[in-house]
Formats: C-alpha cells, structure tokens, sequence
C-alpha cells in the first residue's frame, strides 16, 4: 500500500510537469514502461493499464504541445525507421507461425512507434540530460535488486535475480548484458549530471550501482555477461587518454572483482572451454545459426515471421558437425543472437535495415565535433551512449533481444543529439556571419573620406 502510494506520487508528479514538456511526458511513458508498477504491485496499481495510459499521455502532449515539438532532419532516420516497421508488418502478415507472430509483433511494432517519436521531444540538451537519467535510473532499478541479491549471496544460474518473469530484461544473461552496457551511462551521468553537481553525494549512489552491475554479472553467472565486460574494457582502454591510471584502475577493479566473484561463477566460466559437449553452450547457438541461413534460403526477402525458430523442432541434428554434442528437442530452439533473430524473422531485408540502424547510430555518435567540442555532451556523452551501444549489441552475440526497447532509446537519442548539434552549428555560423556583416557595414560607414584637389577639381577616395 505504501509503496503503490509512493509510486503514485511519482506518476502524478510526471503528469503534472509533462502536461506542458513533451519531453517529461515521454519520460513518463519510459518510466512507466520499464519500471512496470503495475506488474509489481500487491495493491491498488495491480493490474492498470499504466503502460497504455502514459503513452497516450505522451503522444497527446506532442500533440498539444506541438510547438515545443521539432521534427529531425535526418532523412535516413526516418527512411530506416519507418522501413523497418513497414518489413516487420508485411514479415508478420506472411509469418509461418501465425498465431504466435502476432504476438511478438504487438510488443516490437509499440517499441518501435514508440521509439520513433523521441527525437521528436528531445529538443535541447537538458532534455536528452533528463531523459537519459529517467531511463537509466529506471533499469537501475532492476540492477539494485539483482546486485544486491548477489553481493549477499544470491543467485545462480539459470536463477532470476529480480523474480519478474514478465520483465523483458529478468533472464540472466539478457540482465548480465544490459547491466554491464549501462555502467558507462553510469560513470557519465555520475560526473555531468547537474542532478549530481546540485547533491554531489548522488554520485556515489552511481558508483554503487557500477558495483551493482558487476555483482549482475557473478550472480547471474553469465558468460554473454563476461562478454560484455570483456568490450567494456577493451572500449574504456581505447578511449583513455591516461593509459597507466587506467591500468592501475584495472588491478584496483580486478583485485576487488575476485573478492565478489564465488567458485560457482569461475566454475560456470570455465565451461567455455567445454563448449562442444555442452548443449546449452555456444556449439548449440552455432547449430542454430547453421540452420537459419538454410531455412531463409526458401524465404530471403522477408524471412519466416517472429517465432519461425520453431520450425527447426527436430532438425538441428543435421546441422551438427564433427564432434559436437547431439541436439534433439521436441520444441524449437532460438536464435539466441539478434542477428540471426532478424535474418530469421525479418529476412535479408530486415536484417540489412537493421544493421543500418546500428550503423547509422554509430556514425552520428562518431561525428567530428565529438572530439573538438568542450561541451560534455558531445564529447563524454556521445562516448558513454556509444558504448553502451557497443557493448548492447556485442552481447546481443549470444542473446535474443533485437526487438528489446534499450537500443532503439540510445539510436533515437543519438538522433536528438545530433539535430540539437547541428541547430547549434546552424545558429553559431548565423552569428558569426551577421557579426561579419554589422562590422562590414560599420566599416563602410565610418570609412574616413580624403579629399585630393587638383587642377580637374576635387575627388573623393
């Protein structure tokens, strides 16, 4: 009771502010979205439509408030964007497993709508500020739960930290990935928030949840966690400017690291090096992958719909090679890679737009600017998001979550960021060239006038 009161608070707080700023309504529906009270509550929130009533909160601010609205110039983003859709619709329509597709596409074609409309919001870089704090206090919410489960003892694997099984993100491995690829966010909100400049003791409580994060990785057991970690470091490497603190750091990290990680963890870990006699290791994912590029051969444009992993019931075995440990299952097996998810459901099309996303993403938060500017969000923000980006997607080696929303929010900010950088260049040039011309007409105004007299009379220079 007390807890649904608290969150009520929090709810009505969003609508009092958002009913005016777009960009507090979409953080509203965000909130809402991840946080899922509606989910977790044993009281009078159980069970509300809380994630429908918020975002048509925000899509009904953006309307009203439509001159606090700026639609981005990207061309690509939205050619991509709205292609993207379109494929996943007409993949669905002529999916094999009807009945199933439908419901996956009700999820990913909200996500993606959803998603859509961010850039439209975030119109100046306070908002991208608020609207990454909201989102990533929000999943940090699950990252508490499960880190503080593991630094007691928690865990396991195959064992959910959080005990959501509606969660999108309560799998281990997905949780292990998505936790470790927000421990840059982390670190950048911690030193650039204005929220921690105002209550600097904010900033431990983020360096708390890096701890967190890294104790999701040993309580989930996980090695698409391990993975991840492993690009966190490489990218934190390569992006330090002072490589001996860096190393120095990493002993420090890594000293303290064994004092968290438990022998069942080194246990789980070691099982890599016995991949081909473990069913549930990267051998079967392999297996899986095999089978994909065959079964998109007969359907390459659109694939075989969401969920068309079923259709390789009974065949993995023929995909099997040398040694390798015999799969036989009476269900399907996924694709546990959001790659192959994509092939496979969405075909050739499908994957070649969703790759384009990713890219595209890349290349806006890798623009010339980032290095040269002082301001923190083009240079330690566009950072962090890529690699949080990074880190999301090579995770995503070994894990389903293609269609999850956490990618799509850093693509659509890295949009918003973008538009508000180029507005600035756009109105900065504005200024310098009407400072060139008032200075030029200044000059001709004031230009001293000598008078040359002569025999043909006087001239004026």
């Amino acid at each position: 009771m007390l807890t649904d009161l608290f969150l009520s608070f929090i709810l009505l707080g969003f609508v009092i502010f958002g009913f005016t700023r777009p960009h507090v309504a979409l953080c509203s529906a965000v909130w809402v979205n991840i946080v899922q009270p509606q989910s977790t509550s044993f009281s009078f929130l159980a069970g509300q439509k809380l994630s429908l009533l918020f975002t048509l909160f925000f899509f009904m601010v953006i309307v009203l408030q439509n001159k606090k609205v700026r639609i981005p110039r990207s061309g690509l983003y939205h050619f991509l964007m709205l292609t993207f859709m379109l494929w996943i619709t007409i993949s669905t329509v002529r999916a094999e497993f009807q009945l199933v597709a439908w419901l996956k596409y009700d999820f990913t074609i909200k996500t993606l709508i959803f998603a859509y409309f961010i850039p439209f919001a975030l119109t100046s870089k306070k908002h991208i500020e608020f609207f990454v704090l909201v989102s990533a206090s929000a999943l940090s919410y699950f990252i508490f739960m499960g880190g503080v489960k593991s630094l007691l003892g928690g865990g396991g694997y195959g064992v959910s930290l959080i005990g959501l099984g509606g969660f999108m993100y309560a799998e281990g491995s997905t949780l292990s990935a998505l936790s470790i690829s927000l421990i840059p966010i982390f670190l950048y909100i911690r030193k650039h928030s204005l929220l921690v400049k105002q209550i600097p003791p904010v900033g431990y409580l983020f360096l708390f949840l890096v701890l967190c994060s890294l104790a999701v990785l040993v309580g989930t057991q996980a090695r698409t966690g391990l993975v991840a970690l492993a690009v966190l470091v490489f990218i934190q490497f390569f992006q330090s400017k002072k490589k001996f603190k860096y190393f120095l750091a990493l002993g420090i990290f890594g000293t303290a690291f064994m004092f968290i990680a438990t022998d069942a963890w080194f246990q789980r870990m070691s099982t890599i090096d016995n991949a081909k006699t473990d069913e549930k290791s990267a051998i079967g994912r392999l297996v899986v992958w095999r089978w994909t590029i065959d079964y998109v051969k007969e359907r390459p444009f659109f694939g075989g719909g969401f969920y068309s992993y079923n259709a390789n019931a009974g065949q993995l075995h023929k995909y099997q090679q040398g040694q390798e440990v015999e799969i036989n299952q009476r269900g399907g097996k996924a694709f546990h890679n959001i790659y192959f998810e994509v092939l496979g459901e969405t075909g050739y099309g499908g994957l070649i737009l969703f790759l384009g996303i990713i890219l595209h993403g890349l290349s806006l938060l890798r623009s010339k600017n980032m290095m040269n500017n002082t301001e923190p969000l083009y240079s330690d923000g566009k950072r962090a998001i890529r690699a949080s980006l990074i880190i999301y997607i090579s995770g995503g080696m070994f894990i389903g979550v293609a269609f999850y929303p956490w990618m799509y929010y850093l693509y659509c900010v890295s949009i918003a960021i973008k538009g508000i950088e180029a507005l600035e260049s756009d109105e900065q040039e504005n200024t310098e060239e009407s400072s060139k011309k008032k200075v030029s007409a200044f000059t001709r105004q004031h230009e001293p006038q000598i008078k040359i007299r002569g025999n043909v009379g006087s001239h004026r220079v």
